[in-house]
């Protein structure tokens, strides 16, 4: 199977660090033109958006508006804060639906007009296992993920007519600095409890990702692809 991005413009928020970082190279060696997100940590290349503020969200939308066309679109900017719902604050609440799904929404909104128009689009939203299942402290987390994959159905069947297949990517747990610095030895016991053992690499994220926002994907969409070495399963 030969997948080949050439001629087509892709963008990806939170390309940064970890999976995001992997699909933005990906998608750049495999010939598109990639316009990749940053939040915090300033990267060569990437624009600076904070989905938590308005202003800056209207900012990066008066950029994006100026292209002539998107043919890809990948949500993957996302945070999470741990405490039980006794425990939230206002500030937690808002700060986790704005960024995880009110921000996927709004870029979903602008760039499906994008999409219509040329009669071809693919869009990813990126999930978790906490949008299917949830674990103590992670309520809000769980909230915003199960709403993504809500958007994902929804604007599936809005935009089929327009030849633009959405789906969402439902990673599990997945080797990177992030998932080191929260879990730490943790890890040892997650793998535990992981049918293989072991934690996903992101570069076996990107390829899921990358056939579903390629030409080799002509029908699948309004799905929730899980991948997570069998987790949710047991």
């Amino acid at each position: 199977m030969h997948i080949n991005f050439k001629g087509k413009t892709a963008l990806i928020t939170g390309a940064s660090d970890g999976m995001g970082k992997t699909i933005y190279n990906d998608l750049k060696k495999l010939g598109a033109k990639v316009i990749g997100t940053y939040n915090q940590k300033k990267i060569k290349g990437l624009i600076q958006v904070d989905f938590n503020n308005t202003k800056s969200v209207k900012k990066f939308l008066e950029k994006i508006g100026k292209l002539k066309k998107i043919d890809i679109l990948i949500n993957n900017a996302g945070t999470n804060i741990l405490n039980p719902v006794n425990k939230l604050t206002e500030s937690d609440i808002y700060k986790l639906i704005k960024i995880n799904t009110v921000g996927p929404t709004i870029l979903t909104k602008v760039i499906s007009k994008k999409m219509i128009k040329n009669q071809y689009g693919r869009i990813i939203n990126m999930s978790s296992i906490f949008g299917e299942i949830t674990k103590e402290k992670r309520v809000m987390y769980s909230i915003t993920k199960f709403g993504l994959n809500g958007l994902t159905k929804g604007s599936a069947i809005d935009l089929a007519k327009n030849q633009i297949l959405v789906n969402s990517v439902s990673p599990g747990f997945v080797l990177t600095k992030l998932t080191r610095k929260i879990l730490g030895k943790k890890i040892k016991l997650i793998k535990k409890e992981i049918p293989l053992k072991r934690l996903a690499s992101s570069k076996e994220i990107s390829k899921i990702v990358l056939f579903l926002v390629s030409d080799q994907n002509t029908y699948l969409t309004g799905q929730n692809i899980i991948i997570d070495g069998g987790f949710t399963s047991t």
